[in-house]
């Protein structure tokens, strides 16, 4: 394997652990022909006293990527289609092809530094240090927290390099996983913002009821 850009210049008692990485969402990529889940979608702001909120279904089909479809909508319509139709018109759009392998968490993506160890919630996990390789409103500046074992994602957090187009500023995002199968995957997101016009945004997803097909092993 030759070795990219996100591992050049990494110390090599790091080399095991970033390689594991991305070996884990590699096989992610590879492993999974489909999943459906259901997304919640709860949106609040400073600047309006009611939240509003989404209801999805969601397929995902490799080398397709993902299909939206809105069971129901809550609270006022500037938030839904200033910031959730923008979200899922993204989401869409990245979800397949190189877009979806320019934002996942390897060398070619970022730069990783092993910064230590952590227990959370109940799994040991190994931390790394996150620093986007280009600009990028998929990519994240920040930390990650994998398993110790499987290098799994466990938890991502940081700030995008390039603005959303859904957000006035940039926000920041915790996104924490769950292991379905032998995979991980997203469990419940949250992204705050500040801005001078919007005031305080907070979104939060979460993601349940996965139907995964995998790929038969050969």
């Amino acid at each position: 394997m030759s070795v990219s850009a996100g591992v050049a210049s990494t110390a090599p008692a790091d080399l095991h652990l970033i390689r594991g990485i991305e070996q884990a969402q590699l096989a992610r990529e590879e492993g999974i022909v489909s999943y459906t889940v259901q997304e919640h979608y709860t949106l609040t702001n400073t600047r309006f006293n009611e939240a509003a909120e989404m209801r999805v279904a969601v397929m995902y089909v490799k080398g397709t990527g993902k299909t939206y479809h809105v069971l129901s909508r809550t609270g006022p319509s500037f938030l839904q289609t200033s910031v959730f139709d923008r979200v899922l018109k993204e989401e869409a759009a990245m979800s397949g092809g190189e877009i979806r392998l320019a934002a996942l968490v390897t060398p070619s993506n970022y730069h990783m530094k092993f910064l230590g160890e952590q227990v959370l919630e109940g799994r040991k996990c190994e931390i790394v240090e996150l620093q986007p390789l280009r600009k990028s409103p998929h990519l994240l500046r920040g930390k990650a927290w994998v398993d110790a074992a499987s290098h799994n994602l466990i938890r991502i957090e940081g700030k995008p390099t390039a603005s959303m187009s859904f957000w006035a500023s940039s926000p920041y995002v915790v996104r924490d996983y769950m292991e379905v199968g032998e995979f991980s995957f997203a469990r419940v997101s949250h992204a705050t913002s500040h801005s001078f016009l919007l005031g305080q945004s907070e979104l939060v997803v979460e993601y349940s009821d996965y139907q995964v097909k995998l790929a038969e092993k050969k």
